[in-house]
């Protein structure tokens, strides 16, 4: 069912216009009107005070309509003010829709009395935070600048990295009533053109009153919502935006968001970070390595643990399996309900660390985990092993920076647990056949979701999971990259 919407037309009386203004808004007092007379011509000037700069409407409109000299009227008072006003951004509207969407973005708006169009000056404040150095992406070596609340200076810093009249830019306006600003950027000659229309006709089909963040769309495109791993990355990062669009990658800008959306995106892609680049191909391998390895441990450390020492004790010397039942035995919980109780605790901690402020967060979940692990296992809770094997899951679990793709592990790692308490180390093997179906019956808008490993790629493995500098200075990925596939002619 569609949502309701209204496109009347203005009207060439300047009384009833505002009427229906004051009528709309609830004669809101951010609302502000003002009668001028210019060139024998009535003239009202409405602004929204809380989201303008009254500086800019003082200065280049009101000003300029009390200081220029009364000549005789022009032939049509619209076009004249539209070409001498001294304002950056002057637009014509006619009709209700485009008035209200412009007065709540920031534009002042002309009434002329007797005329059927309205003038629009771009008269925005700047509301947004302003360009600051990243957060949640690290930068260790390379720019520090970050994307922002407002939409254009988004676009703006996606812009100055890539110069060229390929890169393309469409727009969507979606929410009945946010009207939210979708921005849809690509470079033409390098990326899957039928996949950006595909996209673009997906978002265009999104029926909402409001759009209040980058996930409203993606999760409403995507077609894998029932899925706790996601198929598209999500970065503060404007050079990271860049690298992927010259991939072929489409971006997703949203209007009052400071997170940039990409897609499609792989599995391997949440193992790679904007730093790969910066750094020697043989350093960033290693990297990648270490970070495979932490998927590992995370996902089953904890879940082999509960198999060796429940099912499985031949599967480790005799020595070790007596160590660990002397640090048992005191223990009244069996291994599992004594792994969830400290994942969790581990899991409120973490939680803790983000919810509070910075200046307290590190030093209260670094006391708090000492303090609760020297305590429960001084109570007989937990054993010592436990909390060491659910320290390292925890800390391997963060080495990926992506929330989306933790929260996804998070998930794996509790069934990986289950498993192996009800079969021992053959529920750790049904769980990683589970996990590796899982993934495989993925898809990212058309790519499988573990390619170029499964299906294998050969011309794609240079930046999966090793990096090659052949690839790094002279190749594209062919699954994203449609056209021009070499960024260099010395393609040897």
């Amino acid at each position: 069912m569609k949502i309701d919407q209204t496109n009347k037309k203005l009207m060439n009386s300047n009384k009833k216009n505002i009427e229906e203004i004051k009528k709309r808004i609830g004669d809101s007092p951010d609302i502000i009107i003002k009668k001028l007379s210019f060139m024998k011509n009535v003239i009202h000037v409405i602004f929204n005070e809380t989201l303008c700069d009254q500086q800019i409407i003082n200065k280049f409109i009101l000003e300029y309509f009390v200081e220029t000299p009364m000549k005789s009227n022009p032939e049509n008072i619209v076009k004249y003010l539209s070409e001498n006003i001294p304002t950056r951004k002057t637009t014509k509207i006619s009709d209700f829709d485009t008035l209200f969407y412009n007065l709540f973005s920031g534009f002042t708006i002309i009434l002329i009395d007797g005329e059927e169009e309205a003038l629009s000056i771009e008269t925005r404040f700047q509301l947004d935070s302003g360009i600051q150095e990243a957060k949640d992406e690290y930068v260790l070596k390379g720019p520090k600048d970050a994307f922002t609340e407002n939409y254009q200076t988004n676009i703006g810093q996606i812009r100055r990295r890539i110069k060229t009249e390929k890169l393309w830019l469409k727009e969507v306006e979606l929410g009945t009533k946010s009207k939210t600003k979708i921005g849809i950027m690509y470079v033409s000659d390098i990326a899957n053109v039928e996949l950006v229309e595909q996209v673009i006709n997906k978002i265009k089909d999104i029926e909402i009153d409001a759009i209040l963040g980058s996930n409203y769309v993606i999760e409403t495109i995507s077609e894998n919502k029932r899925n706790v791993f996601p198929n598209y990355l999500s970065t503060e990062r404007p050079d990271f935006v860049a690298m992927n669009l010259l991939e072929g990658r489409i971006a997703i800008i949203v209007e009052n968001m400071q997170y940039v959306i990409i897609i499609p995106a792989v599995f391997v892609d949440f193992f790679h970070s904007t730093e790969d680049l910066y750094q020697k191909s043989i350093n960033t391998t290693y990297t990648r390595l270490i970070r495979i390895a932490a998927l590992l441990i995370t996902l089953l450390v904890p879940a082999i643990y509960i198999a060796i020492t429940t099912f499985n004790q031949e599967a480790i010397p005799e020595s070790l399996i007596i160590n660990f039942a002397a640090q048992r035995s005191g223990v009244p919980f069996p291994a599992l309900i004594e792994a969830i109780l400290m994942i969790i605790t581990f899991e409120i901690l973490r939680e803790t660390n983000l919810r509070i402020p910075s200046t307290l967060g590190s030093a209260l979940s670094i006391v708090g985990a000492i303090v609760l692990g020297e305590a429960a296992v001084s109570a007989g809770i937990v054993s010592p092993i436990m909390v060491i094997v659910v320290a390292i899951t925890s800390i391997s679990g963060l080495t990926v920076s992506s929330s989306d793709i933790i929260n996804g592990i998070r998930w794996w790692r509790i069934i990986f647990i289950v498993l192996a308490s009800v079969s021992g180390l053959l529920g750790v093997l049904i769980a990683s056949i589970l996990f590796i179906l899982n993934l495989a019956s993925i898809k990212s808008f058309g790519i499988p979701y573990l390619s170029p490993i499964a299906p294998y790629y050969k011309n794609n493995q240079g930046n999966s999971i090793f990096l090659f500098n052949k690839y790094k200075f002279f190749k594209r990925n062919s699954l994203t990259a449609k056209k021009n596939l070499y960024r260099s002619k010395e393609n040897d």
